[in-house]
């Protein structure tokens, strides 16, 4: 596997946060992170399936967060893309940049008086990701040169946080939640597209990051998970960090293992 593709491995200036006893794990029960004050634009991101918007809906009822979120759905091209790529990746892609910034562009114009914290689903550069995956020469020469001029009224967010999964992983997670315009969505696009994903995060400088693999836990159905992630978030300032959580029975194990057993009679 390229380097590329285990962007888990160390770099330089970065950090590596392993789940251990006395870590944010064990506290998460007693004390939850309070929001955040040294950042207020938060961009969530990874893989189709691996839990981005579920995880800003998360963050935005715990830090009472406003939300930027991806209209996937509204995209009228994106049913025939997955059935077609090649015959309809670029209206798809010009569609997504297009909207993607009037999205972002709306919500720096209005200013949230009531939210001290904005959450989105996405990173406005990843949208070269799928145009570099999708898209012919031709098609990709137009789009960088529209990207090129719209990434400049963009501003970069404070914190980028990547969620990272396994290829299995996000397949059943793409069947279990059945949005009907992925079904014909098949494995090796989304083998190919988590490879592309680690290579652009591998390379990504602009901002503070934060990697963490979703393997193993579960913080949509396991509130501590969530807790565990959200303090993680609120402690990254700087570089890259990645953060290899504990599976979630493994943590409910230490717990129990600390814990004083109870006397019978």
């Amino acid at each position: 596997m390229s380097d590329e593709g285990r962007i888990e491995e160390e770099a330089l200036d970065e950090t590596v946060a392993e789940d251990e006893p006395g870590n944010a794990a064990d506290v998460v029960e007693e004390e939850m992170s309070p929001a955040p004050s040294h950042f207020s634009r938060l961009a969530i991101e990874g893989v189709i399936g691996v839990g981005k918007t579920s995880l800003c809906h998360l963050l935005a009822e715990r830090w009472d967060a406003a939300l930027v979120l991806e209209e996937v759905e509204e995209n009228p091209f994106l049913a025939a893309f997955y059935k077609d790529r090649q015959s309809h990746a670029f209206q798809t892609q010009l569609w997504f940049l297009l909207n993607r910034y009037r999205q972002l562009s709306e919500a720096g114009i209005q200013q949230d008086l009531f939210h001290k914290i904005t959450v989105g689903d996405y990173l406005f550069a990843k949208d070269r990701i799928f145009a570099t995956l999708n898209l012919d020469a031709d098609e990709l020469g137009l789009y960088n040169h529209v990207a090129g001029i719209l990434e400049k009224q963009v501003a970069n967010p404070d914190l980028v946080v990547y969620l990272q999964a396994s290829t299995d992983v996000l397949v059943r997670r793409i069947a279990e939640r059945g949005r009907s315009f992925e079904f014909s969505m098949e494995p090796a696009y989304i083998d190919a597209l988590n490879d592309a994903y680690n290579h652009f995060f591998f390379h990504y400088d602009k901002t503070p990051l934060l990697v963490v693999n979703t393997d193993e836990i579960d913080f949509v159905a396991e509130r501590a998970d969530f807790e565990e992630i959200a303090a993680q978030i609120a402690a990254t300032r700087r570089g890259v960090t990645y953060y290899r959580p504990l599976r979630t029975k493994e943590k409910a194990a230490l717990r129990d293992r600390g814990r004083p057993e109870k006397k019978s009679g």
